[in-house]
């Protein structure tokens, strides 16, 4: 399989994971793929039942399995896209996917100074209990912020 339907294969379970609908009518979230184009991120993705509440995402999608110890996936973020992250007032996080099995993801936030990711941990498996958590954390940032934009040049 050559890298971009990896990386392709990646996206398309990305966004099956994000929308899986856990017991309810309607998913958790509403992943938008951003572009090929898009510097470090791939999609923003919107809590769906509050769309004006979103996060960034970067997926890494893989055929090359497990450290040895099996606790974690490897792929790997280098430190420009770790940094760009970080400088974002935004949420921001990596998914890393296994293109080998369907429904095998793991999240991890990438919102302070850290170095690179040289591969990511397990420990943080997409499921039900992981996007609820997620939906409540993108929640929180976005109610605890006045986001008003007020005295701008631009009003009458």
């Amino acid at each position: 399989m050559a890298r971009e339907d990896i990386g392709e294969r990646g996206q398309w379970l990305f966004s099956l994971l994000m929308t899986e609908f856990c017991g309810r009518d309607t998913p958790f979230f509403r992943p938008r793929f951003l572009g090929d184009k898009y510097p470090t991120f791939d999609y923003i993705v919107e809590v769906v039942d509050r769309p004006s509440y979103f996060f960034f995402v970067q997926v890494k999608g893989t055929r090359l399995g497990y450290t040895t110890e099996g606790n974690r996936l490897r792929v790997q973020v280098i430190q420009d896209d770790v940094d760009r992250m970080v400088a974002c007032p935004v949420p921001a996080y990596v998914v890393g996917i296994d293109v080998n099995e369907i429904g095998v993801g793991f999240l991890l936030s990438v919102n302070e100074p850290r170095g690179g990711v040289a591969s990511l941990t397990t420990r943080f498996r997409i499921d039900c209990g992981v996007l609820e958590r997620l939906r409540d954390e993108v929640i929180e940032f976005w109610s605890s912020r006045d986001m008003t934009l007020a005295g701008s040049h631009f009003r009458e």
